[in-house]
């Protein structure tokens, strides 16, 4: 709970502030800024705007309480949670900032704020399955996928696009479509191993259901939870948890439907990656996640750097003898290079830092530690590397920590807007 302070408020509809907080807190959300995050970021507007407020976030929910303790007035909101779009996030930054150097009133912000979702609208469905297959390709590629691997993997990806394009028409589908995507994911590798040739069954079918896999929620779960923000953190970690059983399931029914031998010729050894092809598999990566993160046209650079430093400091750590904290190395740097260019550059931290946490974070070890599971009733492996997965997202939230602690900065570009202190 942050508290910032400030004189009384009432009327909230009448008061510009007010609205204007509200409404940020909406749109912060939509954009899934992280719980503690957006408790600090609304504080800190609260704070130049003016007014005193309490504020509770969760990811499915944000309370805010205006006014002087004792006589508040509670504006609640009921959220679905949260998906990062890098646009909004980069126009709420603009909307911000404009009020910081008086380019635009509170009145002018407010219709900004409102007419946001129509300057953010959804990508083309075509141009959305195609992002989903150069993701896919890309990360079957920094897995060691050879040509097979790729094929399949990009050819899961698009079915997974395909199969969330109509998720959004059909409210069934989009009950069960972790569930269906791997399914359809495990059939399509089953399918290609038996008629054209074996591939590896799990770089295949980890890069074509990337885009699902919950690495970045589970690092902003225990990122909650460092921060003591016990409730939101836990919410989080149980959807994590939720989604990977839900994968593992429409995995296990592919495996049922493929039959047994299928596990024994899709068992394909990975082959080494060269600095030429994950490089390739950088810019693969970054133009699926600008499109999937719907990142403007002018912050395709910061994705790419991102997804290349990210990949390159894994590298560079991992060669070193202290390799075993490459995760809380990498990190570091990423958030370093974040923070500092929010601060100098103005650059919102989340176009920079979310690709490069994308790249990072261990979804792929915690869903394939349920493959395990189900493919083998190989426990102790799947134990193994479930531990790695965890461990590893505690590394990346620690390097995030101590980037922060160096070198605080928030989602916006927060400064003293003119005139806070007590006007209306």
């Amino acid at each position: 709970m942050r508290t910032s302070p400030g004189p009384d408020s009432s009327a909230l509809r009448d008061d510009p502030k007010a609205v204007f907080l509200t409404l940020l807190a909406r749109e912060l959300h939509r954009a899934g800024v992280a719980s503690d995050q957006l408790e600090q970021t609304l504080g800190a507007a609260a704070g130049a705007l003016g007014l005193q407020v309490e504020i509770f976030a969760l990811p499915t929910n944000i309370t805010i309480a205006i006014g002087p303790r004792y006589s508040q007035q509670v504006v609640m909101f009921r959220l679905q949670p949260g998906r990062v779009n890098l646009r909004k996030l980069a126009l709420l930054n603009e909307v911000y900032d404009g009020l910081q150097t008086g380019a635009i009133d509170l009145p002018m912000a407010i219709d900004h704020l409102r007419q946001i979702d129509r300057r953010c609208p959804p990508p083309p469905v075509p141009t959305a399955i195609a992002a989903n297959a150069l993701i896919a390709l890309g990360v079957s590629i920094i897995l060691g996928g050879g040509v097979n691997e790729m094929i399949v993997a990009a050819s899961i990806g698009a079915t997974t696009g395909v199969i969330a394009a109509i998720a959004t028409r059909v409210a069934a589908v989009d009950r069960l479509f972790e569930v269906i995507a791997a399914f359809v994911g495990t059939l399509v590798v089953a399918g290609y191993t038996h008629f054209i040739a074996p591939a590896n069954l799990y770089i295949s079918i980890v890069s074509g259901v990337v885009v699902l896999l919950p690495g970045y929620s589970l690092t902003l779960a225990l990122h909650e939870l460092a921060n003591q923000d016990l409730i939101a953190g836990t919410a989080r970690l149980g959807r994590v948890l939720m989604i990977l059983l839900a994968l593992g399931c429409g995995a296990l029914l592919g495996f049922a439907v493929a039959g047994p031998h299928f596990l024994g010729s899709a068992a394909v050894r990975p082959h080494p990656v060269s600095p030429v092809y994950w490089s390739a598999a950088v810019v693969l990566m970054s133009l699926g996640i600008s499109v999937d993160l719907d990142a403007r046209l002018r912050d395709f650079g910061w994705v790419f750097a991102a997804s290349f430093l990210a990949i390159f400091s894994s590298k560079v750590f991992g060669a070193l003898p202290f390799h075993q904290i490459t995760a809380f190395a990498a990190a570091f740097v990423c958030g370093m290079v974040a923070n500092l260019g929010a601060r100098f550059l103005r650059v919102p931290q989340p176009v920079f830092l979310v690709p490069a946490l994308i790249v990072l974070v261990p979804g792929s070890l915690s869903y394939e530690s349920i493959l395990y599971v189900f493919a083998h009733q190989n426990f102790n492996d799947a134990a193994a590397l479930g531990v790695d997965a965890i461990v590893a997202g505690i590394l990346i939230v620690a390097g995030l920590l101590l980037s922060q602690l160096l070198v605080p900065a928030h989602p916006l570009s927060m400064g003293r807007l003119p005139g806070g202190h007590g006007q209306r």
